[in-house]
């Protein structure tokens, strides 16, 4: 009888390592989402930016890092461009919640756009729906609209 709850808990033990280990390397690849544009570079950017817009998002910020990251005396890498978005309502929602002013860490959302060396357009963006389970109430339910909403502006954009 001993041996055999001995056995149990070594089972439980090396199963729950497993996991942890299993989710540890699958995390990367699930919290982030990189699709090939069907658009050029710039036609892709201008694009999401317009998309937002045409949804009610403000767009104040779009940072483009290969110029940046050139002036700062680095070599040439490729274009990347990074849109920082923002949908007032949802930011709202959230933030009006004293204990949810820490996700603020993560607004406003961002789109990354990026060419590869082979000349292919990628958008990348964190999985907004996924994340926001981790938080639960108000934070999921305004984040799952808001990765709704991001499909919609992203899905013509998308190469299948």
């Amino acid at each position: 009888m001993r041996s055999l709850v001995f056995g149990i808990i070594i089972g439980l033990v090396i199963g729950s390592l497993a996991t942890g280990i299993l989710v540890w390397k699958m995390m990367p690849s699930m919290m982030l989402e990189v699709k090939e544009s069907k658009l050029p570079f710039e036609e892709s950017v201008a694009l999401i930016k317009s998309k937002a817009l045409d949804k009610g998002w403000q767009v104040p910020k779009i940072y483009d890092l290969q110029n940046s990251l050139v002036e700062a005396g680095y070599k040439e890498f490729g274009r990347v461009k990074i849109l920082s978005m923002c949908q007032p309502d949802h930011a709202y929602k959230i933030l009006s919640i004293e204990e949810n002013k820490k996700i603020s860490s993560m607004m406003p959302c961002r789109i990354g756009v990026y060419e590869s060396k082979n000349g292919k357009t990628y958008i990348a963006r964190m999985n907004i729906g996924l994340m926001s389970k981790m938080f639960g109430g108000t934070i999921e339910e305004v984040m799952g609209k808001v990765a709704a909403e991001e499909h919609d502006m992203l899905h013509e954009l998308i190469a299948d």
